[in-house]
């Protein structure tokens, strides 16, 4: 004989008892001496899990880093934002604490499968050392980071990179770049020459190493790379 629980249940442990009932009539419909073959528990409890496993949060912001740590006023220097894990795209929110003396885009994108981004960093001349405080958000405010960077003066003129093309082809619908910088923290950018549009950031492959592969109907023809720290080299894909 099935016995009432001797304490009250709660809501979805009255429910394993019905779902428990249907088994064990089900089961005695077929033998006079049917047991339980298994057991379910809330989380927390002994025996096996009820619940699924929640779905991880969003990504958080990890490190907010400069290329030069340290930077003369006026030079050029990269940003690097880094989360926590992978992400599957992610918009952030950037805020220079003196915009006067050292500007961040209002906004950059760490693309998706990827754990990191760079954006591109301008300063201005100082007279002294000054400390500069960058602020990073993303997914609405849900995660935040700040980091800061000290501007100098300058000891000479800023002394751009060396950008050199490897290769640039388009076949079947798609572009593939391959180029290189001399400062292996550079940001690549392609551009449509005749126009001088901006087209797409190449992927940093380290150490100085830089590719693309993007589909496009149109061969572009003529395109100019561009690096962040000053330099620039001209491409074609006719051949």
């Amino acid at each position: 004989m099935l016995r009432p629980p001797a304490k009250a249940l709660l809501p979805f442990e009255l429910a394993l008892v019905a779902i428990g009932l249907a088994v064990s009539f089900g089961l005695a419909s077929c033998s006079r001496t049917a047991s339980p073959v298994a057991s379910l528990t809330a989380p927390g409890r002994t025996g096996g899990v009820f619940a699924p496993k929640p779905p991880p949060g969003n990504p958080v912001l990890q490190s907010l880093a400069f290329f030069p740590a340290t930077i003369e006023g006026g030079a050029p220097a990269t940003g690097r934002i880094t989360f926590d894990r992978v992400t599957d795209g992610a918009l952030v929110s950037l805020v220079s604490s003196d915009p006067t003396v050292l500007v961040v885009p209002s906004e950059t994108v760490v693309s998706g499968q990827q754990q990191s981004g760079d954006y591109a960093i301008t300063t201005s001349a100082v007279a002294a050392p000054v400390t500069i405080t960058v602020s990073a958000s993303a997914f609405g405010g849900e995660t935040t980071l700040t980091a800061t960077v000290t501007v100098v003066p300058a000891t000479g003129p800023p002394v751009p990179d060396v950008v050199t093309i490897k290769s640039m082809t388009w076949r079947a619908g798609h572009l593939k770049i391959s180029a290189s910088s001399s400062n292996p923290n550079a940001i690549l950018s392609a551009w449509l020459t005749s126009s001088d549009s901006f087209m797409f950031n190449l992927d940093n492959d380290g150490h100085g190493h830089y590719s693309a592969d993007r589909a496009t109907n149109t061969n572009p023809e003529f395109i100019t790379i561009k690096s962040n720290f000053g330099d620039s080299a001209f491409g074609t894909t006719l051949r």
